[in-house]
């Protein structure tokens, strides 16, 4: 086998063990120590990571570009349905990354949510075309255009983000959670509240203002 391949599978393995490591046991949690007590050498670690920090950010940007690539290869746009089900069968097959994900949309370290903003960019773009497409397929009432509507969707993410945020807040501190805690958290709920937003909860026809 040639160097450059030994390299390439030797960082592969870093970074599906870093992968475990962040997955299982959040940003904060997690430790080069713990990697190399699964059987990789610290200083092979090293070499091809100069810090946590380092691995931490090679690592999420592979799990957005999995999650995106996942849900881009969803060809029914326009279906919510199809679209939480895609996520849904992603989260239950890859439960580190998703994992990793979800931390980072929800509670993302602070000293590097700038990269994380820069990281989740293509993600967004995707998810904001699905809405963009879900919201298109429909009928929209009157006074309300598209470019509103996928602001809204955005505004009520970002809110629902925080509500997780701060409901597992303890999925990486205490003994009786864990990082499943808060994927079920997050995705339970979500299909719902899109439909929420999408059709409403109430009968009627709206506020009169005459």
């Amino acid at each position: 086998m040639k160097q450059e391949e030994k390299t390439k599978l030797t960082r592969e393995k870093i970074i599906a063990a870093g992968i475990c490591e962040f997955g299982s046991k959040g940003y904060k949690q997690a430790s080069i120590n713990n990697i190399s007590g699964a059987g990789i050498p610290k200083g092979l670690i090293y070499h091809n990571f100069h810090s946590k920090d380092d691995l931490y950010i090679e690592c999420l940007r592979i799990c957005f570009d999995e999650m995106t690539e996942r849900l881009s290869a969803d060809e029914s746009a326009g279906d919510y349905n199809a679209y939480f089900k895609a996520r849904a069968e992603f989260f239950a097959e890859k439960k580190n990354e998703a994992a990793m994900v979800l931390e980072a949309l929800t509670d993302p370290p602070e000293k590097h949510r700038d990269k994380i903003c820069e990281i989740r960019q293509v993600y967004d773009e995707m998810n904001t075309e699905r809405i963009r497409a879900i919201i298109d397929k429909g009928q929209l009432r009157s006074g309300v255009d598209t470019d509103s509507a996928v602001r809204y969707f955005a505004l009520m993410q970002d809110m629902y983000n925080l509500y997780c945020c701060r409901k597992s807040a303890a999925c990486f501190r205490s003994d009786n959670q864990s990082p499943e805690d808060m994927i079920f958290l997050h995705e339970k709920n979500l299909p719902q509240l899109f439909e929420y937003m999408l059709y409403g909860v109430l009968k009627g026809d709206g506020y009169d203002n005459t």
